[in-house]
């Protein structure tokens, strides 16, 4: 494995095991593992936008690339589960 792909695995399992080990506490598990990742999809993007612009490209990609993957894998997750919930 190249070291790009080493680095956007790691930036985008570890947060994923975490707020998916978060989901499995409930209703308000699920809700506030949402709201994480929002938070964290939009520190990565901008951080990654940062850094492309200050000339550290590798890392920019990859956290560019991990905040798309996390949108993807996890808010679809936390929507899925959120489906299930009542809210009544």
């Amino acid at each position: 494995m190249n070291k790009t792909f080493k680095e956007v695995l790691l930036y985008t399992l570890i947060p994923l095991g975490i707020f998916l080990l978060i989901c499995l506490t409930g209703d308000e598990g699920i809700l506030g593992a949402g709201i994480l990742l929002l938070l964290l999809v939009a520190v990565y993007f901008i951080l990654g936008l940062v850094l492309l612009v200050a000339n550290n490209a590798h890392l920019g990609k990859v956290l560019l690339l991990s905040s798309g993957i996390i949108l993807l894998v996890g808010l679809s997750t936390c929507g899925m589960m959120m489906n299930g919930m009542n809210f009544h």
